[in-house]
């Protein structure tokens, strides 16, 4: 029976006959190639290497680099230092005398400090009690105006005012913040206080509460003929209502209609009229 052979060319090949030396040298070549061309990529910055040894690998996507940008941009560069602090320049100032004393004094007159050359600390806490009491208060003046019509931001001025902002002697022993007056000659014992107003003796009336006096001073305007055109006026006319408070005498200083605005536009106590 015949039998057929196969013959394998590949086993007569010249390349089966080459020396061994060849068959080491070829790899070698191929990867110096290819390193020429990766260093000649990378010079030309047509190809970046990114070492990552976090672990997990994530393909740039053009969406993933436009994101990291974004971000960068809002990210501070820390290395050139924080950014410099925004300074508002005050929308209004009355210019008050050397002396002047209060916790309000710093609000009304923003140049104050600097030209009195007042310790920066006790501007700091004066104006930080000015904050703590409009924060306390903003939500009894908000609940005046809505039931009155009188702006929070007026109610809360002549509040940080006539109180010293809460620290005066007659707000703490009478909780008294607007400077209300007595005028009864048949008042209860304990009604009211006897306390030195511009100079002279007065008598205040004590309430048992702070809301109690704010209340109290939404009747007063209310109900008082001197004050009854003040509620004509828009209630964010803060404005209208500080120059009409002063003409109707609410106080004898000459300031007062400026020191409201002052307080209102440099504390933003305006915001509170939209609420």
């Amino acid at each position: 029976m015949a039998r057929t052979y196969y013959h394998h060319a590949a086993i007569d090949s010249p390349a089966s006959s080459a020396p061994e030396g060849a068959l080491i040298q070829e790899p070698i070549l191929w990867k110096c190639i290819l390193l020429i061309a990766l260093t000649y990529l990378v010079w030309s910055e047509k190809l970046s290497i990114v070492l990552d040894f976090s672990g997990t690998s994530q393909v740039e996507s053009p969406e993933n680099r436009g994101a990291q940008r974004v971000k960068a941009s809002l990210v501070p560069d820390l290395t050139q230092g924080p950014p410099a602090p925004k300074v508002s320049k005050p929308k209004a100032q009355v210019v008050l005398p050397a002396g002047s004393e209060g916790q309000a004094v710093f609000a009304i007159d923003p140049g104050y400090a600097g030209r009195n050359s007042v310790d920066p600390n006790q501007v700091s806490a004066a104006m930080t009690t000015c904050a703590d009491y409009v924060e306390r208060f903003a939500p009894v003046a908000v609940a005046e105006m809505q039931k009155y019509g009188i702006p929070a931001s007026i109610i809360l001025a002549q509040g940080l005012l006539e109180s010293n902002a809460g620290t005066s002697n007659l707000a703490q022993q009478t909780n008294n913040h607007f400077g209300i007056k007595c005028h009864s000659n048949r008042c209860k014992p304990g009604h009211c206080a006897n306390f030195s107003d511009d100079s002279h003796k007065d008598f205040f009336v004590r309430y048992g509460n702070v809301w109690s006096s704010y209340r109290a001073h939404s009747n007063f305007l209310k109900n008082s003929r001197r004050y009854g055109h003040l509620f004509k006026l828009d209630a964010s006319d803060y404005k209208g209502w500080a120059r009409g408070l002063a003409k109707a005498g609410y106080a004898t200083d000459p300031k007062y209609a400026q020191k409201l605005v002052a307080l209102i536009q440099n504390l933003q106590l305006d915001s509170f009229d939209r609420s």
